[in-house]
């Protein structure tokens, strides 16, 4: 589809660069000769070169030899048609491109309309591209929102489906599929937009998973107060983690080999026991867990909140218990 609409633009490029050329060469030609057959200024020859060719009818300069209205005449249809033609190509390629991005926009909206269960990055910087370009490189479906044109643009050429518009309208966020999603991640510039996405969202989904980011720790109470599921203060990780490279540095050794290493993939899926699950009332080894989930489990949540870590196989699964569950593949 996109591949027509690439000749058409090339091939208006070289239309306009060509007349572009020969127009700069009629007001040349006629500017010279003015200058050197009636022995006007270069002002006043330009002049009557771009009245010549532009037909507006003002007077003209002073009065013409016969050699200068032969000269005139020639200059009329060699101008009037070089710049009848630029002028329609530019029309032209202005239309089409305005119908390029009308339809690229039409056809960005019907895929966003198809998603299911995707993820909303509202802001696109520091945070929201790392955050966009790692969903997006391990496959998860998202969509962008972003309000700066230029970094709009940018999103566009690298593939990823984007919503121009403020993020904190109910318009732009039911855009992006917001009734539809399954997380939200607020990384707006301020803490106060933040805030306000958080609210709003939340009141168009109220089973949203909403990930804000909070440059104040201490509006942690009140991002949480809005409807925010997850705040996540930058400051507060950064600090902890150089705090665990300080105290515990072979924990944090390891943790980052299996994440920062591509060639080993590990993630821990949560997986909740509902009544009429295989496991409910089994042990971890009579459920054969490990070999049906395909994983390690690492720990367990129970109905009250308790959370067992590293839970033998004698311990037995109830209804509404969450399995935290450790899988890792080679690549």
């Amino acid at each position: 589809m996109k591949l027509p609409s690439i000749k058409i633009f090339k091939s208006n490029d070289l239309k306009l660069n060509i007349c572009s050329v020969l127009l700069l060469l009629v007001l040349v030609v006629g500017t010279t000769g003015y200058h050197v057959l009636e022995r006007w200024s270069w002002l006043d020859s330009f002049y009557m070169t771009v009245i010549t060719i532009s037909t507006v009818g003002f007077k003209e300069v002073g009065d013409l030899s016969a050699a200068g209205r032969v000269f005139t005449i020639i200059l009329i249809f060699a101008g009037v048609g070089t710049l009848g033609v630029t002028v329609s190509i530019l029309f032209e390629f202005f239309f089409q491109h305005q119908f390029k991005i009308m339809r690229e926009k039409r056809s960005m909206q019907k895929h966003i309309d198809t998603l299911r269960e995707h993820t909303i990055v509202c802001g696109y910087g520091r945070m929201g591209r790392i955050i966009a370009e790692e969903l997006h490189k391990a496959g998860k479906p998202l969509v962008v929102v972003e309000a700066e044109a230029s970094k709009s643009d940018d999103l566009e050429t690298s593939g990823l489906l984007v919503i121009k518009g403020d993020a904190t309208a109910e318009a732009t966020l039911q855009q992006a599929g917001v009734e539809r999603a399954q997380a939200l991640v607020a990384t707006l510039g301020s803490d106060a937009d933040n805030l306000f996405l958080t609210l709003t969202a939340r009141g168009m989904n109220q089973q949203l998973e909403i990930i804000a980011r909070a440059e104040n720790e201490g509006n942690t109470r009140k991002f949480t107060q809005a409807g925010a599921s997850r705040v996540v203060s930058p400051f507060a990780i950064g600090a902890g983690h150089i705090v665990s490279i300080l105290t515990r540095p072979s924990v944090v050794d390891f943790v980052d080999l299996i994440t920062g290493d591509d060639d080993i993939k590990l993630e821990v899926v949560q997986n909740a026991v509902a009544e009429d699950s295989p496991f409910a009332g089994r042990t971890l080894a009579e459920g054969h867990v490990r070999q049906e989930l395909g994983g390690m489990v690492i720990a367990i949540r129970k109905a009250d909140k308790t959370m067992l870590f590293d839970p033998p196989p004698s311990t037995r699964i109830e209804a509404d218990d969450r399995l935290y569950v450790m899988r890792s593949d080679l690549a």
